[in-house]
């Protein structure tokens, strides 16, 4: 039982904290939401070249 409660609650919270991600997101500029995605595009690149280079 304490196990099923301990799953909701860290369910719970990450369900707020993508709500919250969300809200952010829907608040922005278009021009923050073109730097956000640009630099979301750098971090994705950065991370493919880095497993590649090992």
């Amino acid at each position: 039982m304490v196990d099923i409660v301990a799953d909701a609650v860290l369910r719970f919270g990450r369900d707020e904290w993508w709500s919250s991600v969300r809200e952010a997101l829907d608040d922005l500029a278009p021009s923050e939401v073109e730097a956000y995605q640009m630099e979301s595009r750098q971090l994705e690149a950065a991370a493919v070249g880095g497993l590649d280079e090992h």
